[in-house]
């Protein structure tokens, strides 16, 4: 009995002993490759996961504002270039069926390269705004206003105008409408409203 006993011990030990190890091995965590998801801003603090945040906006669409609604709710822009653009109503049922959503944000200037600075500027007199991007080979890239606000989709044009000298974006005013101007480094400015109309 003792005999018998001990063996069944033994062959318990043994099965308890593979379970662990097969348990062990399954529970381990692969290699993390460093490298950002698509469309996500790369991890530049490993102590804290985060990516420094160079430039922000909120309070796109307001009750009291004049112009017709984005359907945007924030716009950050990361040190690494990206821009993050957080939709919302129509454009993020659209976004989620284009699978253009990433961690409840859009990304659609991704593709275009990095994204130095960005501007939320108003053209013409029928309450339209676009957001213009200057970016890091100096050429400017932009949403559709009419797409965006008419379609509620996101279509990016890049090297609007077809220079890559640009330094900063202008918004100017007159009596009669908004208008846009793309200032090159030899401070010549460049009237953007038609290239904004695709």
């Amino acid at each position: 009995m003792k005999k018998t006993l001990a063996i069944l011990l033994m062959l318990m030990m043994f099965v308890s002993t593979a379970f662990l190890s097969a348990c062990g091995s399954k529970s381990e965590v692969p290699e993390d490759s460093g490298e950002p998801a698509a469309g996500e801003p790369a991890d530049t603090d490993a102590d804290t996961d985060t990516v420094k945040v160079v430039d922000a906006l909120d309070e796109i669409d307001t009750e009291d504002m004049l112009d017709l609604p984005l359907q945007i709710e924030s716009i950050t822009l990361f040190e690494d270039g990206t821009l993050r653009i957080v939709p919302t109503g129509d454009l993020l049922k659209n976004a989620e069926t284009n699978n253009e959503i990433t961690d409840d944000a859009a990304y659609p200037f991704g593709d275009s390269g990095k994204v130095q600075k960005f501007y939320l500027v108003r053209y013409g007199n029928g309450g339209y705004r676009t957001i213009i991007c200057i970016m890091d080979d100096g050429t400017l890239s932009a949403l559709s206003a009419k797409e965006l606000i008419e379609d509620h989709i996101f279509i990016v044009m890049d090297n609007v105008t077809g220079r890559d000298t640009y330094v900063d974006v202008k918004q100017t005013e007159n009596e009669d409408a908004f208008g846009v101007v793309g200032v090159t480094e030899d401070g010549e400015e460049i009237e953007l409203d038609f290239s904004l109309d695709f």
